[in-house]
């Protein structure tokens, strides 16, 4: 696992990274810390990071460029935000983003964030040599599905609905109809009786339709997300 911290300050650098071994020496998994002192150096480094720490405000690229950048190309990375002024939280609520420290606060705030982050980047499955993290959504028909991929490509296995459904439960797939397996990490927006998966409608079944809901609701409440 890698963790990227991206700050213009190196004095804010460190201290985060300080941080960062601390909150890493409880796990076993090898994990990798990466510095950068502005926004372009993270979004075009060859080693994108799982998870990255990232100042809003930098004076080449800030950190709402890269956000949006991540999310545009359907990277994966998920960001954390640092700020030294609250009013700039409303513009950097996405898709990647999890939370948000001020800098104030970074040694009491970012420990705890940054432990859910690293528990959401291990929270991931494996299925036919697909991680999990880089689905969209599965539709399937009888004994065999499609994995609509974050990439715009499909994967064809030979695995039922229900048994995906199994595999998949644990790391923020849903159920939204008899077809559809879908991940709620990509989910934009509910809309009349579809959600709204990366530009994709799903339907969602009238049987599921108030689990569904309650489901996407709450997922947003946890990480941090308008919905």
């Amino acid at each position: 696992m890698k963790i990227g911290v991206c700050d213009d300050e190196e004095v804010i650098r460190k201290t985060i990274c300080n941080i960062c071994l601390r909150v890493v020496s409880n796990y076993d998994e090898e994990i990798e810390i990466i510095q950068f002192s502005d926004g372009y150096d993270a979004y075009n480094s060859s080693q994108q990071p799982d998870i990255l720490i990232l100042d809003i405000e930098m004076p080449i690229t800030d950190g709402i460029e890269v956000k949006e950048r991540f999310q545009n190309s359907r990277n994966n990375t998920i960001i954390i935000f640092v700020t030294g002024h609250d009013e700039m939280m409303t513009k950097a609520f996405g898709i990647n983003v999890i939370g948000f420290v001020t800098k104030n606060h970074i040694k009491t705030q970012l420990p705890t964030i940054l432990e859910a982050a690293i528990k959401m980047v291990s929270k991931s499955v494996v299925v036919n040599g697909v991680d999990s993290r880089n689905i969209d959504y599965i539709k399937s028909e009888h004994i065999y599905s499609f994995f609509h991929m974050v990439n715009g490509k499909s994967h064809l296995v030979r695995k039922s609905s229900k048994e995906l459904e199994k595999q998949l439960s644990s790391v923020n797939f849903i159920r939204v109809h008899r077809a559809y397996l879908v991940n709620l990490k990509y989910v934009d927006s509910i809309r009349d009786k579809n959600l709204v998966v990366n530009g994709t409608n799903i339907p969602i079944s009238y049987r599921l339709n108030t689990e569904v809901k309650q489901k996407y609701q709450l997922y947003c409440k946890e990480n941090a997300r308008f919905c």
